[in-house]
């Protein structure tokens, strides 16, 4: 005769028990990767900026450094500065400006900000539409032909799609980029040395011939300053959130010239992983999202994200070219 035993199982009780433990511990498996993932992208987005800040500000300081100031008592404009806020002057420059873009009102022109202990803060600062339009005259040396003579050099910001025409019925996403322009010395020799002349309205708008430095640069500034008597800095560039323009032309030319500058202080305000994406958003043409109830108006709304998805750059360069 055989005897039939019980046979050992699991009860339901004990089966939800075990799925509800595998479920907490995927989920706390789940958040710790996504934080993880999280992590690694924002250093990634870090060492991104931070490489293409300094592959900006190097250039800029190589140029400025050998920047070309001249008492020539001609009244030539020897480096110019402009604040651009029209957006149909930006056509010139080579801008998409069909759909939505940065904001043109009294939010993007903080030229000089003031922080809450009182001092103005260049970290702050914001440069109109397209940030400042730099035209200098440099003696860097672009090839071994050219070395030593005279570069009219010019930087500034381009809001164009990443690819094909620059136009609304291209659908590739857009982006703000930091170009850098340089003639060549026989065209800047052949154009003279006057950077208001007409010229130099090639400067204008970064052709093929121009080089991207760094993508996603959302506003690019600069402080210009002199030194008093006592070698003590004061700014004369922007003299207020109104001052939109400079140029340094001989102080000896018919006494209207402005004072070529010693030192400037040079900002870049570049654009996260994680902003790109919100502003691509923002700006899309077709079905933009929308603003949210705790924003008053669409100019807030666009640098509240900014600011919170971007990092600003400066770095303080010596112009030894000064030459009055």
């Amino acid at each position: 005769m055989s005897t039939r035993g019980n046979t050992p199982g699991f009860t339901l009780l004990e089966l939800l028990l075990a799925a509800s433990i595998t479920v907490v511990l995927a989920a706390l498996m789940l958040s710790v990767t996504t934080v993880a993932l999280r992590t690694w992208q924002r250093t990634q987005d870090a060492s991104a900026m931070a490489m293409q800040a300094k592959l900006a500000l190097d250039l800029l300081e190589r140029d400025l450094q050998a920047a070309i100031q001249r008492n020539d008592d001609s009244g030539n404009t020897w480096l110019a500065v402009d604040v651009i806020n029209d957006p149909s002057a930006l056509a010139k420059h080579g801008w998409l400006t069909a759909s939505q873009m940065k904001p043109i009102t009294g939010e993007s022109t903080r030229l000089v900000p003031v922080s809450p202990d009182g001092a103005p803060r260049l970290i702050d600062a914001r440069f109109g539409l397209s940030g400042v339009w730099l035209r200098l005259m440099t003696a860097t040396t672009e090839t071994t032909s050219d070395a030593g003579v005279p570069h009219a050099v010019a930087y500034q910001i381009a809001r164009r799609p990443v690819s094909g025409p620059v136009s609304a019925g291209n659908p590739a996403a857009v982006r703000y980029t930091l170009f850098r322009t340089c003639l060549s010395g026989a065209a800047t020799f052949a154009n003279g040395n006057d950077l208001a002349a007409a010229a130099y309205k090639a400067l204008a708008n970064p052709g093929t011939s121009a080089d991207p430095l760094a993508t996603d640069v959302v506003d690019f500034g600069v402080w210009l300053y002199v030194r008093d008597g006592s070698g003590a800095l004061r700014r004369i560039f922007p003299a207020d959130n109104a001052d939109l323009n400079y140029g340094a032309v001989d102080t000896n030319a018919g006494g209207v010239g402005k004072p070529g500058p010693a030192v400037g202080d040079v900002m870049v305000r570049i654009l996260t992983g994680e902003g790109v994406r919100l502003l691509e958003a923002m700006e899309k043409s077709s079905s933009p999202v929308v603003r949210p109830e705790n924003y008053s108006d669409d100019a807030m709304w666009w640098w509240s994200v900014v600011e919170a998805n971007s990092r600003v750059f400066v770095r303080r360069i010596e112009i030894r070219g000064a030459g009055w």
